[in-house]
């Protein structure tokens, strides 16, 4: 697949032009023309431009008005100019104007052989962008579940719901603790979309009220004290892809209502201006907190809820997937060996159980913010307890004296004298299995909830939600 090849030709010098059209002929270009400034500018707003043919200076025209309003539009546009080569020299102005990577320059009088050398380097250094562009965008889609790592029923779940909501237009709503990979999900989502724009992430909680307006809607020249010129929004920036909004939660109600207006309407205006802008952007947010709570409390609008809300994904916390610590643990070894040039290539059993107890309360993000410290001060090629951060440690010494002794098991064949009765069966399902387990542990500890997740290594959320599941409440 290759770029389009639309290349407008702006002068007023009508011998110019045809120099310049008997030039391009049969090169496989699209050809555009016109004489008149004002066209230009028409032509660059509603068509896509590879490629911007004018002078720098010319009765009529101005080349660098030109240029700023086709990188605006068009951010990879290639620009020729015609030019004498003094101005070159002693406009400082317009030597700027070289930091634009496709900007290039052919002398009066034309040179026919220069400009069409000029013309298909253009094409070779964009076709070269958008071939690198799509190689990353590849990875990036192939990483996308590959780094939802883990075997747990709930990681399985969530990336059977990606692949399912992924090619369709619906909002999605992601619900986590921090850290759990909230981002992570919304990548992948829009990685296995159909959406050809990018995914541009927001996060609602680091700016007061009026800069999140003017960082998701853009603003005009002059809206505002320090506004010197337009800006486009996030919804711009993602005009045909995905805008992730994190902390949506943390918006202020003016911005929820003009958010709500753009889910609705698909049009906005920006700051400061009074012409409508019609975006094609799909929304992902995420949060930490309770919308419904928060709508109940009038710090969230329920009609923007309702259309947040259509598609939801919950990610469990880590200490709920603890069969997953392992896995994520060998991932970040081998990501941060390779990043820090080290041959780390594990970690003792000890030393991983520990890692498995331990709460995490920054759940995916501080294990491997905790990987990869130990990486970095890692002198050997297997790492030990005592090579585990200070708190770890002390955490895990913390819960021995509290967690009681294991409860007597049984099977069925057992005499029943002491203890609690585990009746395991040849035959039985892994799920029968558990909630055998659980019902025992649970009975042992008199129904207490936090004494049972403790011996059983889980949260007591997942004891919770098991006890629900298997029907199993003290009587």
């Amino acid at each position: 697949m290759s770029i389009d090849k639309n290349v407008l030709i702006v002068d007023s010098d009508s011998r110019q032009r045809e120099v310049i059209c008997q030039t391009l002929n049969g090169e496989g270009l699209n050809l555009i023309v016109t004489s008149n400034m004002y066209q230009a500018f028409h032509l660059i707003e509603q068509q896509t431009i590879n490629i911007l043919i004018a002078p720098l200076k010319a009765e009529r025209i101005d080349g660098l008005v030109l240029l700023e309003a086709a990188i605006k539009h068009h951010p990879d546009v290639g620009i020729i100019f015609i030019t004498a080569p003094n101005v070159l020299e002693t406009d400082i102005g317009i030597k700027a104007m070289l930091a634009h990577d496709g900007t290039f320059f052919v002398y009066r009088p034309l040179n026919p052989v220069h400009l069409k050398a000029l013309l298909h380097k253009t094409l070779q250094n964009q076709q070269l962008t958008f071939e690198n562009r799509k190689l990353r965008s590849q990875i990036d889609e192939k990483e996308g579940l590959c780094r939802l790592t883990g075997k747990s029923p709930q990681l399985i779940q969530i990336r059977e719901m990606i692949t399912q909501i992924a090619p369709t237009k619906a909002t999605v709503m992601i619900y986590g603790a921090r850290g759990t990979g909230k981002e992570l999900v919304a990548r992948a989502i829009h990685h296995r979309s159909l959406r050809q724009g990018n995914l541009i992430a927001f996060n609602c909680a680091t700016l007061n009220e009026n800069l999140a307006e003017s960082e998701l809607f853009g603003h005009e020249r002059g809206a505002f004290s320090g506004a010197y010129y337009q800006r486009k929004g996030r919804f711009e920036l993602s005009h045909g892809g995905t805008l992730f909004l994190d902390e949506v939660s943390q918006l202020s109600l003016s911005n929820q209502a003009r958010l709500l207006r753009v889910l609705e309407e698909r049009e906005f205006e920006r700051v400061g201006g009074d012409k409508t802008i019609q975006v094609n952007v799909r929304i992902i947010c995420a949060t930490n907190h309770d919308l419904e709570a928060a709508c109940r409390n009038g710090e969230f609008l329920h009609d923007l809820y309702d259309r947040l809300n259509v598609v939801s994904i919950n990610l469990p916390t880590l200490q709920e997937r603890i069969e997953d610590i392992p896995l994520l643990i060998k991932d970040f070894l081998e990501e941060f060996c390779i990043e820090n040039g080290k041959t780390l290539r594990k970690l003792t059993p000890e030393a991983v159980r520990t890692l498995m107890k331990y709460n995490w309360p920054g759940n995916v993000r501080e294990l491997k913010n905790c990987i990869e410290g130990l990486v970095v001060m890692s002198t050997q090629e297997t790492l030990q307890l005592t090579d585990l951060p200070e708190r770890i440690l002390k955490s895990n010494e913390d819960m021995g004296p509290n967690i009681p002794s294991a409860p007597t098991l049984h099977t069925t064949d057992s005499s029943g004298n002491g203890g609690s009765h585990i009746n395991v069966e040849i035959g039985m399902s892994l799920e029968e299995i558990n909630r055998e387990v659980l019902r025992a542990t649970l009975e042992y500890t008199d129904y207490n909830k936090a004494k049972a997740a403790q011996i059983l290594d889980i949260s007591r959320r997942t004891i919770q939600r098991k006890s629900k599941e298997y029907g199993l409440c003290e009587e």
